[in-house]
């Protein structure tokens, strides 16, 4: 068995439901830089100089409860003996993805080379590059088994692996159900206008790019488990008909 093909069944073992592999060329030209306030995507490049080969795990993420964020209760010094709590945020299904990315870092550390898991690279741009689907009108990744229901993260490392080839089909073809059912209008195809997304809006409480009518929808409609928690809007996953038998099928 070659390295990678052994991997490839370690992540398959680790939980991850596909495997994607590309070289740092076959990622040039892709987005990186400042995505409004949510996160800095960076080139492979960035994170790891010496890096030869990107690999993309994909998770299904088969339960709402994923979506699942938390922030911390901020506790400002109240005196010199009680120290400051600083606020953190939390996602659920990234926790998720560290844990198991972990594995496969720890393993390939193992075999002499240099790995790190990313959460900053564009990951949903890359998986596709990598082959395991295509951008949907949704701009989520669209996998031919689990649709969008999946979140990735990429692995970088100084191993050379065998690269696979660019996912080439549009799955969405003519359904345009994710943006019909978008309760605040923020998609066009292949397209989001972030200021309108429920969950930007909700991980950004006084982002003021937010318009008011996406607020009050947000009060409405996000579900808050805890004061300091929230379940993401998942509105556009959830009517995606690609891999939606999945979730009625037992998992074991």
């Amino acid at each position: 068995m070659t390295l990678t093909e052994d991997l490839k069944k370690h992540a398959l073992d680790a939980g991850f439901v596909s495997v994607g592999i590309a070289t740092p060329n076959m990622l040039r030209g892709l987005p990186h830089g400042p995505v409004s306030t949510v996160i800095n995507l960076r080139t492979p490049e960035e994170e790891l100089p010496t890096v030869n080969s990107v690999v993309l795990l994909s998770y299904y993420a088969w339960d709402k409860s994923f979506n699942l964020s938390v922030d911390s209760v901020y506790l400002p010094n109240r005196d010199k003996y009680t120290p400051k709590v600083p606020k953190e945020h939390y996602q659920l299904y990234y926790e998720v993805l560290k844990n198991k990315a972990w594995t496969i870092v720890d393993y390939l550390t193992k075999q002499g080379y240099e790995s790190r898991f990313s959460l900053a690279i564009p990951l949903k741009t890359s998986a596709v590059r990598c082959g395991l689907g295509c951008q949907g009108k949704n701009t989520l990744l669209i996998t031919p088994t689990h649709g969008p229901r999946t979140r990735l993260i990429g692995i970088l490392t100084t191993a050379e692996l065998v690269a696979d080839e660019t996912f080439k089909d549009d799955l969405c073809g003519t359904c345009e159900k994710c943006i019909t059912a978008c309760p605040t209008k923020a998609l066009e195809p292949y397209q989001i206008n972030i200021n309108r997304c429920l969950a930007y809006a909700a991980e950004e409480p006084h982002a003021p790019e937010v318009p008011e009518d996406v607020r009050k929808l947000e009060k409405k409609l996000i579900r808050r488990p805890t004061s300091n928690s929230y379940i993401e809007c998942s509105t556009c996953i959830e009517v995606c008909p690609i891999g939606k038998s999945l979730k009625n099928e037992t998992r074991t």
